[in-house]
C-alpha cells in the first residue's frame, strides 16, 4: 500500500511503501488432503484438496484454484467498500462472481489464462452513479491480488438503484 507522509514543510508530500507480511502454513492430512493454518491463530483452518477434476482430487475441499479466483473476488470486495467509504458512497448491496480460467501455461503446465468478474451493486437513488462507477474505477486500479496475477482479469458491473 502507499501512504502520504507529511514532511516538515506542508507543501511536500513524500510517498512511501508500507510492508505487510502474510504467512500461512498447509500440514498434509491424508492423501492430497491438508489444512491451511493462517497465521492468525484467531483465523479459522481451511481444509485443502486437490480439485476433483484432477487425479485423486476430492469432493467438497476447497483446492487451491478455489482460493486462488476468491481472493481476486474478495479483494475487488474489500477495495471497492474502501473507495465507496473514501467516497461517502452508501451501498445497499453488493455481490460479485468470479470465475477463472485454467488452460495450458505458455511457459509449462496448467496456468489460469483469464478471470472474469462481475460486480452487482446496489446504491440508493439519491445517491450518484457516477460515484460508483468511480469506485469501479478505483478498484481496477488498487486491488492489489488483480496488481499481483499474470492472467487478465476482466470486470464488468452494474449498477442499479
Amino acid at each position: 500500500m502507499i501512504f502520504l507522509e507529511e514532511k516538515a514543510s506542508k507543501d511536500e508530500k513524500k510517498v512511501t511503501e508500507k510492508n505487510h507480511a502474510y504467512s500461512v502454513k498447509v500440514v498434509l492430512i491424508e492423501d492430497r488432503v491438508g489444512d491451511l493454518i493462517l497465521e492468525d491463530k484467531q483465523k479459522p483452518i481451511i481444509q485443502v484438496a486437490t480439485p476433483p477434476e484432477f487425479p485423486g482430487g476430492k469432493e467438497g475441499i476447497h483446492s487451491p484454484e478455489d482460493l486462488f479466483v476468491a481472493a481476486v473476488a474478495s479483494c475487488k470486495m474489500t477495495t471497492f467498500c474502501a473507495m465507496a467509504e473514501k467516497l461517502d458512497l452508501e451501498l445497499l448491496h453488493l455481490r460479485i462472481d468470479a470465475t477463472g480460467y485454467l488452460g495450458k501455461g505458455e511457459e509449462r503446465g496448467l496456468a489460469f489464462k483469464k478471470i472474469d468478474v462481475h460486480m452487482s451493486i446496489g446504491i440508493d437513488s439519491e445517491q450518484s452513479e457516477k460515484s460508483a462507477e468511480k469506485c469501479v474505477d478505483l478498484t481496477r486500479k488498487y486491488c492489489l491480488i488483480t496488481n499481483s496475477v499474470k492472467c487478465p482479469v476482466n470486470l464488468e458491473y452494474e449498477i442499479s438503484s
